[in-house]
């Protein structure tokens, strides 16, 4: 497979973790992160394993919904976590996710705020979306696939015609950042919320996510395989 044209070196230099984004595979094209993040996980690689594309031919968000990446210019970012043997660890791993990112994207002066359960918008428009996938993998070992999307570069001719009412990219936003930087500070951010989250300080790390939850207070309508809540 390609490489692809995520500049490594650039990344690596911005990068300040000890295990997140260790070791680093980029591709020019895959059908979805999440999916070559699984595979490298039954081969045994360890947490902090991080998969970047170019471009997905079947990337997914939530529901088993299509997320659209344009080549070269979104980023499409999964990495491997080990929650251990707790439930609740797996179940709130996107929600850590969604902390981190919008952290990264406030050190980049990106402007951006949280919209349940995980996903990132810019004014009304989507900016990023969420997928956490949890699997065990062949020693038996519980693993989460975290795929990241973040729209960065696109224009809007770059969306499909169905999404240029509702998604927005950081370029369209006014703020022109490389996709290596929104990489790196996202796992910069993730590595010491992640790290906090499963040293039994899971509370803490939700707290500071309701905070940043601009909806709390508000009427919710959340959208389920087997129907719609709404409180």
């Amino acid at each position: 497979m390609a490489e692809g044209t995520f500049d490594r070196a650039f990344f690596q230099r911005s990068l300040r973790t000890r295990r997140l984004g260790h070791p680093l595979f980029t591709r020019a094209e895959v059908d979805s992160t999440n999916d070559l993040a699984w595979e490298l996980a039954q081969q045994g690689a360890d947490e902090g394993a991080c998969v970047i594309a170019d471009a997905q031919t079947r990337g997914r968000g939530r529901l088993g919904r299509a997320w659209h990446t344009a080549p070269g210019k979104g980023l499409a970012l999964s990495v491997l976590l080990h929650p251990g043997c707790d439930p609740g660890a797996r179940g709130t791993a996107s929600l850590v996710a969604g902390l981190a990112l919008l952290r990264a994207l406030d050190a980049l002066a990106c402007e951006a705020r949280l919209k349940w359960p995980n996903d990132l918008l810019a004014g009304t428009k989507k900016l990023s979306g969420i997928l956490a996938e949890s699997r065990r993998n062949a020693e038996g070992t519980d693993v989460v696939v975290l795929g990241v999307g973040v729209n960065v570069g696109q224009t809007e001719a770059d969306f499909p015609p169905e999404l240029r009412g509702v998604a927005t990219s950081l370029a369209l936003e006014g703020r022109a950042v490389r996709r290596e930087a929104v990489a790196a500070a996202f796992l910069t951010a993730l590595e010491p919320l992640w790290d906090e989250h499963q040293e039994g300080n899971r509370d803490e790390v939700l707290v500071a996510w309701r905070k940043e939850a601009r909806f709390w207070g508000h009427a919710v309508k959340v959208s389920t395989p087997t129907g719609t809540l709404e409180g």
